[in-house]
């Protein structure tokens, strides 16, 4: 299904060669006349040369929050799409977040499915698509779309080191009504591979947790790393 209305995919990358081809070799079918727009923070592993194939390359200093506004600030959609690199999205999904703008949403995220098979992915999904749903807190993984104006309404995300998307989705939620659609976005499980399911799991959520007690985003960057 395609839409009248330009999307504008935005992903950020730093040293993501040993899946990015998956990624945008996957997500062509679903572009059509749309545009992608790949923002690298300073790669040295051939993540370029691979973006390059597949869409527009720009790059930007390291760090998320300023890699999503460069590539927002040189989109040229009516609508922003805002991906990590590790992902694949369902066809029909950008579609979907088309007419859930033009349904009166101001913007959203996907329903999340994790690709692999453990039991405890199927948990960590739901728990994703509650906070989406329910608490209106879209993170990376889920995928984030809005209108450009909207975006530019926000003033972009704000520039720190860690969980740009909260204060993000805050802002976003102050504007109108959001949604989780289908198809959905799928997440590697190349994070919990790493450091296994269980730890990785219960780091992010304590994360999420002393930002609610107000901890700085410097402080959690600091944590963060040292979990890592």
């Amino acid at each position: 299904m395609t839409t009248s209305q330009k999307i504008s995919v935005i992903i950020p990358i730093l040293n993501e060669a040993k899946i990015l081809e998956k990624t945008l070799s996957q997500l062509q079918s679903e572009l059509e006349a749309h545009e992608l727009i790949v923002v690298d923070g300073g790669s040295t592993d051939g993540s370029v040369h691979i973006a390059e194939k597949y869409g527009k390359v720009i790059v930007s200093e390291p760090g998320r929050a300023k890699q999503l506004n460069t590539g927002a600030a040189s989109a040229t959609g009516d609508i922003l799409i805002f991906l990590h690199a590790d992902i694949w999205l369902e066809s029909g999904a950008l579609a979907a977040a088309a007419i859930a703008i033009s349904s009166g949403y101001v913007g959203g995220g996907f329903q999340q499915k994790i690709d692999g098979t453990h039991f405890l992915y199927r948990a960590i999904e739901t728990t994703g698509n509650v906070r989406g749903k329910y608490l209106k807190i879209f993170y990376g993984d889920s995928g984030i779309f809005l209108k450009r104006t909207d975006f530019e309404k926000i003033g972009g995300f704000p520039e720190v080191p860690i969980l740009e998307e909260m204060e993000f989705s805050k802002k976003l939620r102050r504007l109108g009504k959001t949604t989780l659609v289908t198809p959905h976005i799928h997440i590697s499980t190349r994070r919990w591979e790493t450091k296994g399911i269980v730890r990785t799991t219960l780091n992010n959520w304590l994360i999420t947790l002393l930002y609610f007690l107000k901890f700085s985003p410097v402080q959690l960057a600091k944590l963060y790393r040292h979990i890592r």
